[in-house]
């Protein structure tokens, strides 16, 4: 089972235009994104130009939204009234308002108000509103399961607003970027917007520099200002395998803890989340009898378990590498049996049935309720289940 990846490599910057220009860059046909960015029943306010640039040799798309100067800027509740009141479908509506939601936020705590109160100035503008929604729109025409980016570029120096001259990256936008990974790029000037902080905040699953996954299309989305540097969002739309992940093993070597501490130990890692914790015997330095301690886990979870291993054992360090791990994709299924119904596991490789085995518990119960050898329980099942497999019966 493959899912539908877009990896966002935050080359130059990201802003609300460059977002969806890229994004359009991608292949959806302009009229097809014309006709639902229509739905927004706001066609008198703007017009949007999109055309091909060229940026250091290289090419791809670039959106100016021009505006009806007449319209002036919106708060939050006016900008969910439009939004609520368009005939997008609810997923695109719910989205937009919590990137809106996002930049409120942080607009409020910047300025010292509250959300109900703040006066939108960059992201209550028509260009912003068209660029969000736009966006939005975009993400769903294209069916994308889950959504990956780089660190997010700051920028150095100054720039202006309505507020005057403020430092780059804008106060709003580092804001936004509470708990995002960051890098300073040495561009001068603001190479991330609030609106593309926003963006890429809300709407991003995971921030990473490396993870596997096959590239089907690349894109390049080219932003209106010039740096000493590319000024492009280039994106990956590609598939990830189920099937293959990255982990990571813990290891910890012990020589001085009780034996009794193991059993509780394991259970609370398991508890906690790890994919799977085991023990070898070893023979330390000093020709000591020892455990060597390993617990597989995903990235995001390395801190705590470091935690857990430094506290609840007698380890005073612990060391850990990565993997590529290629694994079945597993599905739960209650099997009808001589016993009655039996939770089975069934192993899917590329969406492949490839092999199931009933669940131990269940037949420890059946055995213990029946007084019948486990081993035996084990066959039985295991039989019906491979007649299963080989007729195709099983979803």
């Amino acid at each position: 089972m493959k899912k539908n990846i877009l990896y966002f490599d935050i080359i130059g910057g990201i802003s609300g235009d460059m977002t969806l220009a890229s994004l359009l860059d991608l292949g959806i046909p302009k009229e097809i994104f014309l006709e639902e960015l229509s739905k927004l029943n706001m066609g008198d306010e703007f017009n949007i130009e999109i055309n091909e640039k060229f940026e250091n040799g290289i090419k791809g798309t670039t959106v100016n939204v021009i505006t009806n100067e007449q319209y002036c800027h919106r708060n939050l509740i006016d900008i969910y009234e439009i939004i609520d009141n368009s005939e997008l479908k609810g997923s695109i509506k719910e989205r937009a308002k919590k990137i809106f939601m996002v930049v409120a936020k942080a607009e409020a705590k910047v300025h010292g108000t509250t959300i109900d109160k703040i006066h939108f100035h960059e992201v209550g503008a028509i260009d912003s509103i068209v660029d969000i929604v736009g966006v939005c729109i975009l993400l769903d025409l294209l069916n994308i399961d889950k959504v990956y980016a780089t660190a997010v570029p700051l920028g150095s120096g100054f720039i202006k607003c309505a507020h005057g001259v403020i430092p780059a990256a804008a106060p709003a936008t580092v804001e936004i970027l509470k708990n995002v990974p960051v890098k300073l790029n040495h561009v001068y000037g603001e190479c991330t917007t609030p609106t593309g902080a926003a963006i890429i905040k809300a709407i991003c699953n995971k921030f990473v520099d490396e993870f596997s996954f096959s590239a089907n299309k690349i894109a390049y989305g080219v932003g209106h200002k010039q740096f000493e540097k590319p000024n492009i969002l280039r994106l990956i739309l590609g598939t990830e395998d189920k099937n293959k992940e990255i982990v990571y093993e813990m290891i910890a070597n012990i020589d001085d803890m009780s034996s009794e501490i193991y059993s509780y130990l394991f259970e609370k890692i398991m508890n906690e989340g790890a994919l799977d914790v085991f023990t070898e015997s070893i023979f330390m330095k000093k020709n000591r009898p020892a455990y060597k301690i390993s617990i597989l886990t995903k990235e995001e979870d390395l801190d705590k378990f470091i935690e857990l291993l430094l506290t609840e054992t007698s380890t005073f360090g612990v060391r850990y590498k990565k993997y590529n791990r290629a694994k079945l994709e597993r599905k739960f299924l209650d099997l009808n049996t001589e016993y009655g119904f039996v939770k089975v596991k069934l192993g899917y490789y590329n969406g492949k049935l490839i092999k199931g085995k009933p669940e131990y518990e269940q037949c420890k119960k059946i055995s213990i309720n029946l007084n019948i050898p486990i081993q035996e329980i084990y066959n039985n099942i295991n039989i019906c289940l491979q007649e299963k497999i080989k007729k195709n019966l099983l979803t």
